[in-house]
């Protein structure tokens, strides 16, 4: 009974506290794995600063991709992540990305420019427990598809 009471009093702190989003620090690079057809399977590394004082779960979310304004295709979170409670985690986030008809034919010619506008919308679920919140993410980027073009890295 007392675990019990233990964990409703946890809880309700963790309910009534105020819950601060994580902050991105850095774009760590990626690594790309099996392309097949219109999906692309790769993992993205990044490190992230958790301010709350409890671990965060991220749950497996979609988010919408644009290119120049242009939809590109959907982005899937493919397992749960964790994010360490005040440090800076380094995540390794295994996604999957369903590419709309004609995205491969518009990439290759977006390998010529200098850069593009990448944007990712929609909500990303994460909490702790069993206390879940949708975070709403619109996230505007340039890149440059010359560095990101796994044929000219240097390794």
């Amino acid at each position: 009974m007392r675990k019990i009471l233990y964990l409703f009093v946890l809880s309700t702190l963790v309910a009534c506290a105020p819950f601060k989003e994580p902050v991105f620090k850095s774009f760590d690079g990626f690594e790309m794995g099996k392309i097949d057809g219109q999906n692309v399977n790769f993992q993205l590394k990044s490190t992230v600063y958790n301010p709350n004082w409890y671990a965060l779960k991220i749950k497996p979310s979609m988010l919408e991709v644009s290119v120049d304004g242009r939809k590109f295709g959907d982005l899937y979170l493919d397992k749960k992540m964790k994010i360490k409670a005040r440090k800076e985690t380094q995540l390794v986030a295994p996604l999957h990305a369903e590419l709309e008809n004609g995205a491969m034919m518009r990439m290759m010619g977006m390998m010529i420019r200098d850069s593009v506008r990448v944007n990712l919308k929609g909500d990303v679920k994460g909490g702790v427990f069993f206390i879940y919140k949708k975070f709403p993410v619109e996230l505007t980027r340039s890149v440059s598809p010359k560095a990101l073009n796994p044929l000219n890295r240097k390794n």
